[in-house]
């Protein structure tokens, strides 16, 4: 099983959120925690080389690197689709 980390952005950003779309991006990531060995992982290109999107819904983004050594997954940006990119 793996840990979340949130960058403070990130944390900010899923504050302003509605409660339900919270809520999903949450269990999704719970979910993305116990399966992130099994997981296919969507890498992202330009800017944003080396991370991943976790996608929520159809609007909606996680943007996270994780680390299989230490078993940490850190999610640096949430947010509609069209603010995340």
């Amino acid at each position: 099983m793996y840990t979340l980390a949130f960058r403070a952005r990130a944390t900010s950003s899923l504050r302003h959120l509605d409660a339900t779309i919270r809520t999903r991006i949450l269990n999704k990531l719970e979910g993305l925690c116990e399966n992130c060995d099994t997981h296919r992982h969507e890498a992202l290109r330009g800017a944003h080389r080396g991370k991943f999107r976790l996608r929520i819904a159809d609007a909606y983004r996680v943007i996270y690197t994780f680390n299989r050594q230490t078993r940490v997954i850190v999610v640096h940006e949430v947010g509609h689709r069209s603010g995340v990119y």
